[in-house]
């Protein structure tokens, strides 16, 4: 028969066993839950369901807060941590005065911009998604910073599944008037009916598209705003190892899946398995 002090001394090495446990278990217990914030486009969802996945398979607890109306407010509050943005509209919005054009001077003035307390992942060299520039099949014009912009009427819409963005000002350029379409559908009808002589959209778009080598508009790369501090190496890295992979046709390819029924969450899985993240 087991006498009382046993008892006792069996009872305090149970609990000091626990207590180990317990502290032990404590020590591996993930942070606080990284809050990935996006607007109600397909863009904006499917980017955040990607970058809140992969922090999660870097071992940070996720969640994504979507249909945001001021996401930048959102998130200067602290109601989310992350947000997936563009170089140039951040820019824009931080420093519209600013003469970079080119990607890189971009991302160095909108770092220099910046309100304290936040910071930005690497930027997406693969991803352009300034503005395109449409005229009609006969227009002699054939790069954007030839436009003779105070003789045009220039028209503007919005690609399905793309962020909304204010029409994209082109260097040097100032329209004589302008005018706003539902669709790019009835923007191409513009151009074919000469309602209008220049179109500008926001995603992929049918006709004569101009170049922009010299960017005469703004170079707009994808990227993930985030508060200062919440992340260490491994985990910031994961954003930018994000960056590394995404392209402008993959995004395109992203949107049309979210926008034919795929879930943005499944959508995001299955591109992060391939590419490895």
């Amino acid at each position: 028969m087991i006498s009382g002090a046993l008892r006792r001394i069996a009872a305090a090495l149970v609990t000091a066993t626990c207590v180990v446990a317990l502290a032990s278990c404590a020590g591996d217990e993930p942070g606080p839950v990284v809050t990935v914030g996006a607007d109600g486009s397909a863009e904006s969802i499917v980017l955040a369901e990607i970058y809140a996945q992969a922090l999660a398979r870097a071992g940070t607890a996720t969640a994504v807060r979507t249909g945001l109306t001021a996401p930048l407010a959102d998130l200067d509050a602290g109601r989310i941590a992350v947000l997936p943005a563009r170089s140039g509209a951040l820019l824009d919005r931080w420093n519209p005065a600013s003469p970079a054009r080119k990607p890189e001077e971009v991302v160095a003035a909108v770092n220099a911009a910046l309100p304290q307390g936040l910071s930005l992942s690497d930027a997406a060299d693969g991803t352009d998604l300034r503005a395109r520039v449409v005229v009609p099949d006969a227009s002699p014009v054939r790069a954007v910073a030839a436009l003779p912009c105070a003789e045009l009427t220039a028209g503007f819409a919005e690609s399905p599944g793309f962020a909304p963005s204010e029409p994209s000002p082109i260097e040097g350029c100032s329209f004589a008037t302008s005018v706003r379409f539902a669709s790019a559908k009835e923007l191409r009808q513009g151009l074919r009916d000469n309602v209008i002589q220049v179109g500008m959209v926001n995603g992929p778009v049918d006709g004569r598209v101009l170049a922009d080598e010299n960017y005469a508009l703004r170079a707009q790369n994808l990227l993930a705003l985030f508060r200062s501090g919440i992340f260490d190496r491994q985990r910031a890295k994961k954003l930018n190892y994000v960056a590394g992979e995404l392209t402008t046709e993959g995004l395109v390819e992203l949107i049309d899946k979210v926008e034919s029924g795929t879930a943005p969450a499944d959508a995001a899985r299955a591109w992060l398995d391939a590419h490895g993240l």
